[in-house]
Formats: C-alpha cells, structure tokens, sequence
C-alpha cells in the first residue's frame, strides 16, 4: 500500500501558502484605509451625536476661550456648526464668527441652523486645502477642533493662517491625543508633531487643558521677538 498523506499534505501547502502569504501582505493595508468623510447629511449626525458633544462639552470650552463681544473668531474646519453657533453667541453684538470649511454642504448646514437659531452673525468661508482664506490681521481667534488631523500639509496650513491673526491673536487647536477613530490611522498625529509645525510656523505654546478625555487643548499666540 502506498501512503499518500504526506504528498496531499505538502500538496495543501503549497496550495495555502501563497494566500497566506497574501493575506499577510494586505492585512496593514486594509486597516490602513484611508479615511473618507461621508456625505455632510451623514457626518452632521456623527459630529453632532450626543457622546461626543458631552465629551467635547462646546460651553466650556467657549468658556474657557474668554471671547469678548466685537471679537472677530474662526471656527476653521466648523463642520456642523457645534463651536461657531456658542461662539457667535459669545461676541455679540458687534462680533464676527467665519465658518470655515472646504465642505459647501456643511457651510449651508451651518448657515441654515444659525438662521434657525436667531444667530446672525456668522459668515460662511468656502476654505481651500492649505489655507483658510481670510484676510490679513484680521482674526482675534483662529480655532482649529477635530480639524488639523484632516489637513495634509499641517505644517504650510498653519503657517499660511498666522498672517490672519491680528498682534496678540490666539490660535487654539483641539485634536485627538489617543481613542483614535476607526479609520483615521493615516491621519494621526503626534504633540511631538505639533510642537514641530507650531514651532517651524511661529507660535508659541501660551496655555494648555485637558478636561476633554482623548483630546488635547492647546492655545498659542505668535512668537515675537522677546519671546
């Protein structure tokens, strides 16, 4: 009797190895995905789930930012309006919020729930992908939540929005510092990153909070010469 268990045996080998082999190969890949934003009707509900507004907590963030009315504010990258509408409300009367995005649809969004809400003192900024494009010296406060993660070029965004600051303008940015989403691996980014492209900008770290769990809050102004 011939046995030929171990022929099939090394026959399935060969057969499984080069779908291991592939396997092995794409797995990083898939779970590397880039992340694509959804349709805005769908990303507004994901931005405005109740989680994550207990999480972020708008009021006390707007709070701790100290606007006072006739201020002029950026909310870049505002997607569904969850900071610009407290925001707006902080510097009025006189006072000025631009919603910025590069998002026509979120832009509408933003300026159909203002107008629903009585707030009338948001401006909608159509953005471009490496810069806000608002004018020079003209902002108090340039803030960037959930938002820097999704530019490519952070290091040129940023240095293109210092000259939209006025002299002591703040910048604030609020991201991710762990509990990434899923999907977001290739948008990651580090505080050792961020203290390199603030620093290569021009801005230097003034104040920092951490009552947002998983997220970072950091507030800069624009490095002088004393400083």
């Amino acid at each position: 009797m011939i046995d030929l268990s171990a022929g099939r045996m090394q026959l399935r080998f060969r057969v499984l190895m080069p779908a291991l082999v592939l396997l092995a190969t794409t797995a990083p890949l898939l779970a590397q995905k880039p992340w694509r934003q959804p349709p805005a009707s769908e990303y507004v509900k994901i931005l405005d789930d109740p989680h994550r507004i207990e999480r972020m907590n708008p009021p006390e963030v707007v709070r701790t930012l100290g606007l006072k009315p006739g201020a002029i504010v950026a909310d870049i990258g505002s997607g569904s309006g969850l900071f610009t509408r407290p925001m707006a409300q902080a510097v009025r009367p006189e006072g000025t919020v631009y919603a910025v995005d590069i998002d026509k649809e979120l832009l509408a969004h933003v300026a159909r729930t203002a107008s629903e809400q009585g707030i009338h003192n948001i401006k909608t900024v159509l953005g471009e992908n490496d810069s806000p494009t608002l004018a020079p010296a003209s902002l108090d406060l340039a803030l960037l939540c959930d938002t820097l993660h999704h530019i490519e070029h952070r290091a040129t965004y940023l240095a293109n929005l210092k000259p939209c600051l006025k002299p002591g303008g703040r910048l604030v940015i609020i991201d991710f510092s762990d509990g990434w989403p899923a999907g977001h691996e290739s948008l990651q980014l580090t505080l050792a990153d961020l203290d390199a492209w603030t620093t290569a900008a021009g801005y230097v770290k003034v104040a920092e909070y951490n009552f947002i769990e998983g997220n970072f809050f950091r507030i800069y102004k624009v490095k002088t010469g004393a400083e």
